[in-house]
């Protein structure tokens, strides 16, 4: 329904769209990248809020849309200057052909075929109900990969949308029943990741970060590495001195605009998104797939004990509530408090002394305030993050006692 009602806006102001139906957002991702479209929309059920819908908008060559572009696009919409055409002028809609076909192929040009066929790999395939289901078997026939499946995508009028960790605690069982390489839990858009080793035991989403990123390194090449901010500072121990390691901002258009750069390999994020640049420079859970299979394949080590070989982050976030008007006042004052320390201001305030880091990271879209803290052990990252939470805290409270009197 919303869908539709998109498109006839569009098509009122003149704008011609390629509808794909049901199909997951890579595929339309990858169709803005090779076909020049200038922009891409998906609609979808969350995985948060079963009774939420997400659209989720693209700017070419697949990225999530720019700061930049996101308030023109409120700023028209704010002030009602929308397109408007003649009768003779308005959009048509096309259904283009093969475009799933096409998806599969270049991403088969894209991998080691013959490695990963000569691997024999059994996984278990949980889709989450994405449309991930009908894409995925096209690549994983030609690689030779035997895949147990769960959970295909339904018509979105059947059952209500799951949450991840449920499908997750599935596909746990599975694994170990079926004696599988590992597990692959796609969300509801086909976008993010989530692992699970031969012995059915779940793999953290920061600790993936770290075994691609450790796959990756094994694997020899050069280039850079892209990570939002407040990622674990155990990224630079992983890839050594081979990679650059590239920090920016911890939003997704940030990550995705800088995996477009040159010379980077892989860019990737604590939450089970992953993305291959030479592929298609957004989250891809179809493609983050196979190129974990690619990477595994040159490697003769199960997943846990890959797992087991990797640092054990000490990263700890957490949630201050904050009223959407203190949110510009609390930056204010820790960037005054700690104008001559050692900090970075890429996003939010990252604030360095010898036990380790916290950043304070306003959220642009709920209201609260992220804290992220990593020392040399637990209980250092305990004690950054409750000093800043009571920094923030205390500039809340001062502030709402103020407003009050």
């Amino acid at each position: 329904m919303i869908k539709r009602a998109l498109i006839s806006g569009l098509n009122s102001t003149g704008v011609q769209v390629s509808d794909l139906r049901t199909l997951p957002a890579p595929v339309g991702k990858h169709l803005l990248k090779t076909q020049g479209y200038d922009a891409a929309f998906h609609v979808g059920a969350s995985t948060t809020d079963p009774e939420a819908v997400q659209i989720r908008l693209f700017e070419r060559p697949g990225v999530a849309l720019s700061v930049a572009m996101q308030k023109e696009v409120e700023k028209h919409f704010i002030r009602q200057e929308l397109r408007r055409v003649p009768f003779g002028a308005v959009g048509s809609v096309i259904y283009p052909a093969r475009a799933r076909e096409s998806y599969a192929s270049d991403l088969l040009a894209d991998l080691d075929v013959a490695a990963i066929r000569a691997h024999d790999f059994r996984i278990i395939v949980d889709y989450g109900y994405s449309a991930g289901s009908y894409v995925l078997p096209l690549v994983l026939g030609p690689l030779g990969v035997e895949a147990i499946t769960a959970h295909a995508f339904e018509s979105d009028s059947g059952t209500a949308p799951v949450r991840i960790a449920e499908t997750v605690d599935q596909a746990r069982r599975l694994v170990p029943a079926v004696d599988a390489t590992f597990g692959a839990v796609f969300d509801r858009s086909a976008e993010r990741l989530f692992l699970i080793d031969e012995t059915g035991r779940e793999i953290r989403p920061d600790q993936a970060l770290l075994l691609f990123l450790h796959l990756i390194a094994l694997n020899g090449g050069s280039g850079s590495i892209a990570v939002p901010i407040t990622a674990t500072s155990q990224v630079e121990e992983v890839v050594g001195d081979r990679f650059e390691v590239v920090r920016t901002q911890a939003t997704l258009a940030g990550l995705t605009q800088a995996a477009t750069a040159e010379g980077i390999v892989f860019a990737g994020a604590p939450g089970g998104g992953y993305v291959f640049p030479g592929f298609l420079p957004a989250y891809d859970a179809i493609a983050s797939l196979c190129k974990l299979l690619e990477l595994l394949a040159t490697v003769e080590q199960p997943m846990s004990k890959l797992v087991s070989q990797l640092p054990r982050p000490t990263l700890i976030h957490r949630q201050v509530q904050c009223p959407w008007a203190l949110k510009g006042t609390v930056m204010r004052v820790l960037n005054e408090r700690y104008a001559d320390g050692d900090v970075d201001v890429t996003d939010g305030i990252k604030i360095f002394d010898e036990r380790g880091w916290v950043q304070v990271l306003p959220d642009a879209d709920e209201p609260v305030i992220h804290l992220y803290a990593e020392g040399d052990t637990m209980e250092s990252s305990e004690d950054l993050e409750r000093e800043l939470r009571t920094l923030v805290t205390d500039v809340i409270e001062r502030e709402e006692i103020g407003a009050r009197s």
